[in-house]
C-alpha cells in the first residue's frame, strides 16, 4: 500500500460523511476515473450514519484475513492482471481504515452530548509522534532539534544546515572525523543527511552514531532501533552499518534495519541494490526483495515484504504479518504510552495499515475492529483486555 492508496481511503471516508472540500471532491473524482472500482462508494452517497452503523454490524462478521488471502492466491494465479489485483488487495486493507473511521464518526456523533469518557480525556494528553531528536556533539553538548526555527547549527568551526525535520552534514564547512550522536526518542522520527550525501530516516526510540565527515577507506556508522538508509554511491569507500554484532555493507543501495521487532535480533530488508550482511564470522549476500535476520550466531535469509521497510518512513503503520504484540509495541513507541496487557494475546497475524497521524482513538477503534480485543486509555497507559 502506498500513499496514493491511503489517500483514496481517506477521501472516500470524508466523502461519505460530507466533509469533502471542493478541491478534495475533484481529487476523488480524478481517482474515480483512474479506478472505476470506486464507483460503488459514490452510489452510496445518500447513506445515513444510522445505516452506516447497521452496515458496520455486518462488517464485523466479515473475515478480512480470509478474503485478503483469497485475493493473494488469485493474484498469483492471474499474474497478467497484477495491477488490477494489487488495487483490490489494498482496497481490503484500506477498508479497514475506512470502516473503522466511519465507526468512530458514528460513535462520536452519538456520544457528543454525554460527559467526556476516559478515552476522550486522554485525547488532550496523547498525540501522535512528531519530528524530534536530540543531537549530542563531539564535546558532549546536547542540542534539542525538536521544532527548531533556526536554519543552521554551529559546532566549533563547523556549520550545519537544518530544518524542523532534517539535519544536513553534506555541505558542512569543516571536514573532520568528529563523532556525533543522533537520538530519536519514543514518539519521534527524524531525517539526517550524512557528509557523503547518504540519507537516513530514523524511527522512534533509535540512535545513530556517525562521523561528521568520512575520512579513510570506509564509511562506517553505528545504530540501534530502526532506520532506513539510502546510501550515496562511492565505490572507493564501502558503507558499513554496525548493529551490535551485525555489519551491513553496501556501495549504493537502500535498506531498512530494525532491532525492535525481534528481541536480540536484527532484521535487515533490502529494497534496492545489493548488500553483504556479516555476523559473528558468517556472511550472506542479499538481493533486493530479501531480508536477513541475524543474531545468536545465525544469519537467516527469507523473502521480504518491501512495504514493511517503506511504510513507517512514509508515515504509516503497517500491520501485515505482524502479531498483536508486535503491533502494540509499535503503537506504544509512536504515541509514547505504556502497555498494560491484561489478557493473553493471540498469536494470529493481522493484515492492514493506518496513518501514523491518526489519533489514539482511531488507532484503538481500528485495533478493536481488527482483533476483537478491547482497548482503553487511562492516563498514559493503553489497557488491553
Amino acid at each position: 500500500m502506498n500513499q496514493e492508496q491511503f489517500r483514496i481511503a481517506e477521501l472516500v471516508s470524508r466523502f461519505l460523511t460530507d466533509e469533502l472540500s471542493k478541491d478534495e471532491f475533484q481529487e476523488l473524482s480524478n481517482f474515480r476515473t483512474k479506478y472505476p472500482y470506486l464507483d460503488k462508494w459514490f452510489e452510496q452517497k445518500d447513506i445515513k450514519l444510522g445505516e452506516v452503523s447497521r452496515k458496520l454490524s455486518a462488517y464485523k462478521d466479515f473475515s478480512h484475513e480470509s478474503h485478503w488471502n483469497e485475493i493473494v492466491v488469485k493474484q498469483k494465479e492471474m499474474e497478467r492482471e497484477r495491477k488490477r489485483n494489487n488495487f483490490r488487495l489494498w482496497v481490503v486493507a484500506a477498508s479497514i481504515i475506512l470502516i473503522s473511521t466511519l465507526a468512530l464518526t458514528v460513535f462520536l456523533k452519538n456520544e457528543s452530548v454525554r460527559s467526556a469518557s476516559p478515552m476522550e480525556n486522554a485525547k488532550a494528553l496523547i498525540s501522535p509522534g512528531e519530528d524530534k531528536a536530540l543531537l549530542i556533539l563531539s564535546d558532549g553538548t546536547i542540542v534539542d532539534l525538536t521544532n527548531s526555527k533556526s536554519d543552521s547549527l554551529i559546532d566549533g568551526e563547523m556549520k550545519l544546515s537544518r530544518s524542523e525535520t532534517t539535519l544536513d552534514y553534506q555541505n558542512s564547512t569543516r571536514a573532520t572525523n568528529d563523532r556525533h550522536t543522533l537520538k530519536v526518542p519514543i514518539g519521534g522520527t527524524y531525517k539526517i543527511v550524512l557528509a557523503d550525501g547518504t540519507k537516513v530516516w530514523m524511527n522512534s526510540d533509535s540512535e545513530l552514531i556517525f562521523p561528521t565527515a568520512f575520512v579513510g577507506k570506509e564509511r562506517r556508522v553505528r545504530m540501534k532501533g530502526e532506520a532506513f538508509f539510502e546510501i550515496a554511491v562511492d565505490k572507493a569507500k564501502p558503507f558499513r552499518v554496525e548493529v551490535g554484532s551485525t555489519i551491513i555493507e553496501a556501495l549504493g543501495t537502500t535498506f531498512n534495519v530494525n532491532t525492535h521487532l525481534i528481541e536480540n535480533r536484527t532484521k535487515t530488508i533490502l529494497t534496492e541494490g545489493k548488500i553483504k550482511v556479516s555476523s559473528e564470522g558468517r556472511h550472506q549476500l542479499v538481493d533486493p526483495g530479501y531480508a536477513t535476520i541475524t543474531g545468536q550466531g545465525e544469519i537467516l535469509l527469507k523473502k521480504a515484504d518491501i512495504e514493511e521497510a517503506l511504510a513507517w518512513k512514509d508515515g504509516y503503520f503497517y500491520f501485515d504479518s505482524k502479531n498483536l504484540k508486535e503491533v502494540l509495541e509499535e503503537v506504544s513507541r509512536w504515541y509514547n504510552v505504556n502497555l498494560d496487557i491484561r489478557s493473553r494475546l493471540t498469536t494470529k497475524r493481522f493484515k492492514g495499515g493506518l496513518k501514523k497521524s491518526a489519533s489514539i482513538e482511531t488507532v484503538c477503534a481500528v485495533l478493536t475492529d481488527l482483533t476483537g480485543y478491547q482497548f482503553k486509555i487511562v492516563d498514559r497507559s493503553l489497557i488491553v483486555k
